[in-house]
């Protein structure tokens, strides 16, 4: 655990602690968004790595070679801070870069959403919203017939 900074003079006698106007260093420069950095190719890459196909696939597809697609992966990765293709891909869904997963637009989809802790995209919102309106009209129904 670290110690909280404190203004004025040291508590073990040192000389003066560090206070916070001296702990600054130079301006933050303005970040620049971790998607924006992507090449097409890196995107091209990224989107059918999510889609689960392999190296080989992906170059056939985008016409390179499969060493290529290998090194256009390990750049993404690296500025997008991931370890490999798959920690890529998982940090894309985070960042946004991809709007939806896989699969998505379904109630079996929203849920996997919640159990991920993450946003639900809009196609699973839609999804989960038009089966709460049946689940309501059922109940509704069975009110109707029980009366």
């Amino acid at each position: 655990m670290t110690a909280p900074l404190h203004a004025g003079p040291s508590p073990v006698g040192g000389g003066p602690a560090v206070s916070l106007a001296t702990v600054r260093t130079l301006p933050r420069q303005p970040q620049v968004p971790k998607a924006s950095r992507l090449t097409d190719n890196e995107r091209a890459v990224l989107h059918r790595a999510a889609r689960g196909d392999t190296y080989a696939v992906i170059a056939r597809d985008l016409g390179l070679a499969e060493k290529s697609v290998g090194k256009i992966a390990f750049r993404m990765a690296r500025k997008l801070g991931a370890h490999n293709i798959t920690n890529a891909v998982h940090l894309a869904h985070e960042l946004r870069i991809f709007t939806e997963r896989p699969g998505c637009g379904d109630r079996a989809a929203y849920l996997r959403h919640l159990r991920r802790q993450e946003p639900a995209c809009w196609r699973c919102l839609a999804a989960n919203a038009a089966h709460e309106a049946e689940r309501r009209a059922a109940r509704k129904a069975s009110k109707v017939h029980a009366a």
